[in-house]
């Protein structure tokens, strides 16, 4: 965990807290609204969990997808049998139990991060199966930056990641 992953949460657990209190006293309520601050809710604590329930390969990942959808708000997959081109980011959330759950163009795709192991490259990811029989490729408009690289460190002595590219190992390198 890093320094600053304390002060989010606990900003984190503010806010939910605020929200479940006004959840509560709306309980009676019936209105679009209503339902609207209960999506908040899940979703401050979707945030939560990408700090505390995943790998910090998967949170690397997870943190430039979320980063992407507020500057291109694309990228595109490939999976199994499913290619889907660059396409709008909809959602990324991490639920209960580390599985991480995205919604990208017309497709939605989840993965358990325990069952995966992770590869980095400039500009795509995959993440196989610890198995190997499954992988997930996620490629994105913009390259993983020296500053973000050197800002999650502590990947490289991840069990979880199984290649880094060299680009990438020199960033780490230069630190």
């Amino acid at each position: 965990m890093y320094d600053d992953d304390q002060k989010l949460l606990n900003s984190f657990e503010h806010i939910f807290q605020v929200l479940n209190e006004e959840v509560n006293s709306l309980n009676e309520i019936k209105s679009i609204h209503v339902q609207r601050i209960r999506q908040w809710e899940n979703e401050i604590r979707a945030y939560a969990r990408i700090l505390e329930d995943i790998s910090l390969p998967s949170r690397f990942i997870l943190e430039h997808i979320l980063e992407l959808r507020d500057k291109s708000g694309q990228m595109a997959v490939e999976a199994e049998n499913i290619t889907q081109g660059f396409s709008v980011i909809n959602d990324v959330e991490v639920k209960k139990f580390g599985v991480i759950w995205i919604s990208l163009g017309t497709i939605e795709l989840s993965w358990r991060d325990e069952d995966y192991n992770y590869l980095l490259y400039p500009d795509k990811v995959e993440l196989r199966t610890i198995d190997e029989k499954a992988m997930i490729k996620f490629f994105f408009p913009y390259n993983f930056s020296q500053q973000y690289v050197q800002k999650f460190s502590e990947i490289i002595s991840s069990p979880k990641l199984l290649y880094i590219h060299p680009v990438l190992q020199k960033y780490l390198e230069t630190e």
